[in-house]
């Protein structure tokens, strides 16, 4: 999943359906979301538990390396309300571009 993919779910109307399709542990402390390799539009999108990850910015699981976007509930957080971005006529990719431009400046 890319993170334009993933804009859709980052309501807490669709974070349930999300949790679901993806398999996550709605026990965990956080579910971090992880970009495969660097902060890219075109990265794959992973999430991983707080609890294996340890809220580690850089994570390696196997050979592969990941980056921290945000927790989950965080990201969800930030489209909602902090960042004022729903229900402005935006499309996902400009929410995700948004988004990434956050975390790479702000966050």
């Amino acid at each position: 999943m890319k993170l334009e993919n993933l804009i859709e779910y980052l309501s807490p109307d669709k974070l349930n359906e999300l949790y679901q399709i993806e398999g996550l542990n709605k026990n965990s402390e956080a579910i971090i979301i992880y970009m495969q390799g660097s902060l890219d539009l075109g990265s794959e999108i992973f999430f991983f538990e707080i609890e294996e990850t340890e809220e580690l910015v850089f994570f390696k699981k196997g050979e592969i390396n990941y980056t921290e976007l945000f927790p989950l509930e965080y990201a969800v957080e930030l489209v909602e309300s902090d960042l004022d971005l729903k229900n402005k006529g935006k499309t996902n990719l400009e929410i995700a571009k948004r988004l990434l431009e956050y975390r790479i400046k702000d966050a």
